[in-house]
Formats: structure tokens, sequence, C-alpha cells
């Protein structure tokens, strides 16, 4: 079977340093303090001092560790992959798929756009269908890195259809996570210079664009206002900016989470619960909505400026059940997670998608804990243990072979 060596080397060391989950949570929280900044919005409360050295902090110690993991070269050996097999493993996925569409009536975003009186949060198989996200998510990065690693464009297209399956079930999160997660891929294999910044740029502008036209398409009344200005309430600079009102969504989207954040850390009210604190956040969400109960997850959840704008960041509840200790002790399982992840993965064939998927989820956070949801953490524990399983599928060959004999491929 060929072989070839990753050009990780040839990638530049900024390049690196920027694609690993302490360089996506340092971008993800300067976008979210910069943005807030402009105040376009009327809703929001002034951050607070200690709040903004705590991000700004953060960042910067992110920063650090972004260099460091930036600074360790990978050389793996890549081999060809039989496209044969992963079709087989697209084919289950697929199957399980269409059992949970019978399984619920139909495709949610179909029973959607048909009026259909259809929650799409309640989609899925239970215990299937979280088996089904971590598997489906974590093969179209995987996929996705065959692809660019030139091993043919079947890949691609596998990838690109599980990819779809997130916007079928209308996993907004999901789809982002994974548009997020394979463009980090991309440019960790590929590199990354002033051309495809470029095209990036135009590409960020184009979607932030079209987010709020399709945002006002749907939401317009009768008078023709958009209802974004209404909820949102701007602010005379914003008015006077000439800016496009399409652009106030996803201003709204990106500085709202610090807003909520901020209005928890004014007017908390809530005694501190560690047990919740453990259950919570720091356990994957399929696992703590089935040991917590309903009544107490409600009580743990953030103030808000508004019912429309429902995200605190990743610290907003950790806040309201255990206040700035609930803030260090986030940061802190965060760094000491991702550490482990790329520690155990470094050698592995999947470390670049596994990579891609923990800088999306570091980014992410900016909007919610994405390393206890299961479109975020999924993904990775299926790379952990699919490394697992490869590490004893290799020990056991070796194991078996005799002396002279050729070796296996």
């Amino acid at each position: 079977m060929s072989e070839a060596r990753s050009n990780e080397a040839s990638v530049s060391l900024l390049t690196r340093s920027l694609t690993n989950p302490f360089g996506g949570y340092a971008a993800g929280f300067a976008i979210a303090v910069s943005v807030y900044s402009l105040s376009y919005s009327d809703l929001y409360p002034p951050l607070q001092p200690s709040l903004k050295w705590f991000l700004l902090s953060t960042c910067v110690i992110c920063a650090l560790l972004a260099y460091l993991a930036g600074s360790i070269v990978q050389k793996p050996i890549i081999k060809k992959e039989p496209f044969g097999l992963h079709f087989a493993i697209f084919s289950i996925l697929v199957v399980v798929f269409a059992v949970e569409v019978v399984a619920n009536g139909g495709i949610p975003l179909l029973l959607i756009a048909t009026g259909s009186d259809f929650n799409y949060q309640d989609f899925g198989v239970p215990e299937l269908h979280v088996a089904y996200v971590g598997f489906a998510y974590f093969y179209a990065v995987y996929w996705f890195d065959l692809f660019v690693m030139r091993q043919g464009r079947g890949f691609l297209g596998i990838s690109l259809c599980m990819i779809a399956t997130s916007l079928l079930i209308v996993s907004r999160g999901g789809f982002i996570t994974l548009l997020i997660s394979i463009t980090v891929v991309y440019v960790r294999r590929r590199g990354f210079d002033r051309k495809l910044a470029l095209v990036f740029a135009a590409l960020a502008a184009i979607v932030a664009w079209g987010f709020g036209l399709l945002g006002d398409l749907r939401t317009h009344g009768a008078t023709g206002e958009s209802i974004i200005l209404s909820i949102g309430k701007p602010s005379d600079k914003f008015l006077n900016s000439e800016i496009p009102s399409e652009l106030f969504w996803p201003y709204l989207y990106a500085s709202s989470p610090l807003a909520n954040l901020q209005v928890n850390m004014t007017d908390r009210t809530a005694t501190d619960s560690p047990g919740l604190y453990l259950g919570l956040e720091l356990l994957p969400d399929f696992v703590s909505k089935r040991i917590v109960s309903d009544e107490a997850r409600e009580a743990a959840f953030p103030l808000l400026i508004t019912d429309s704008l429902t995200v605190c960041t990743m610290y907003g509840r950790a806040f309201v059940l255990l206040g700035w200790l609930g803030l260090l002790f986030g940061f802190a399982y965060f760094v000491v997670v991702s550490v482990l992840c790329l520690k155990i993965l470094q050698k592995s064939k999947y470390f670049v998608a596994a990579l891609g998927t923990l800088s999306a989820i570091a980014f992410m956070n900016m909007f919610d804990n994405m390393f206890i949801s299961s479109a975020g953490i999924l993904p990775v524990l299926v790379a952990l243990f699919l490394n697992i399983f490869e590490r004893t599928s290799t020990v056991s060959h070796a194991r078996i072979e005799l002396p002279g004999a050729p070796p296996h491929y």
C-alpha cells in the first residue's frame, strides 16, 4: 500500500498556531469583545473591567499555548485508505439516519418547511442518535481530511453528504461546527497565504450578509420593518452609520452572548451549587440530561437580556452555578481537555481531523459551552475511541507476526 508523509512541516508556525483549540478560543473571544465594543445596541450593559480583564487574560494565555502547540511539528506516515471500507461505514450511517427519519415521521427540515408542528430538537432515537452524531460528524471531517490529502474525490462526496445531514435535522450549531472544522483541516494541510485570506474574508462577508438577509426575509412583518431592529434595539450610532440592517443580525449573534454573561454577573442571585456545576458544566449533555432533573436544569438557566437571544458564552451557566470560581474552573477544564486530546492523538492518523473539531468547538465557546455539547465533543470522543482501537489492532498484528514474515499493510 502506498504511503506518503504529511506535509505538516511545510506549513508555517503561524498557521499551526492558529489551527489548534487555543488559537480558536483566542480568536473567538477576541472577536466577541471587539464586536461588543462597537456599542451598536442599547440593550447591552457596559462590560465590567473585571470581565474584560478575565477574557483578555485567558486570550493571552491561549495565544501562548497556541504558539507552543504550533511549535510541535507532526510527521506521521499517511497510508492510502481503502475507499470501499469507508463507503461501507458511510452506508451504515445513512441506514441509521434513515431509521431515525422513519421513527420521527419525516426529515425535520422538510417538516418545518411544510408547516408541520414538529420540534426539531426532539429528532432521533435517543441512544442511537448519540452514536450517530458522534460517528457521522467525526467521519465527515476525517473524510474531508483524506480528500485534502489527495486520496480521492469520493471522500469529498461522502463527507459533504454527512455534513448535509446536519442541515436536514436543522442542527445549525452542528453545521457551523463542521464548516469551521473542515476549514481548519484545509488550512492545516495546505497552509495559509494572502490569496486564501482574501477568499475567506469575502466568504465570511457573504455569509454574514446572507445570514442577515435570510433572517429579514423570514421575519418581516406586514409593515416591512425588520423584526431584528425591534428585538435588538439598535443604538443611534448604528442607525446613523449607513450599515445595512442585514448586518445587525450577525452583530447581535456575535455580541449578545457577552451581554447575557454581563447581566448574570451583575444580577446573579443563585447560591453556589458545586454538584450541579459538576453535572451540567463538566459532563457531556447527553449524560447530564439523564442525571439532572429538568427542574434543576431550568433553575440554573442564565438570565437573558431578551428571550430571543438565548446563548451566554461557555461561562454563563458556570457563573450562575459557582460565581467567579465557575469561570476559572471552566477555563481550566477547557485547557486540560484540549491538552490531553492533543497529547493522546499526537501520533494518530486522526490527529488533524480531531484538531479541526477541537479548534471549531473552542471558537464556538464564545456562544456556548461546546465542550459538553453533543455536536461538539462527541466527534472528539469518537476520535479517541478509534485511536485506541487502531493502536490495539496494531499491537495485536505485531504479536502474531512471525520473524522474517513480510510486513502487514
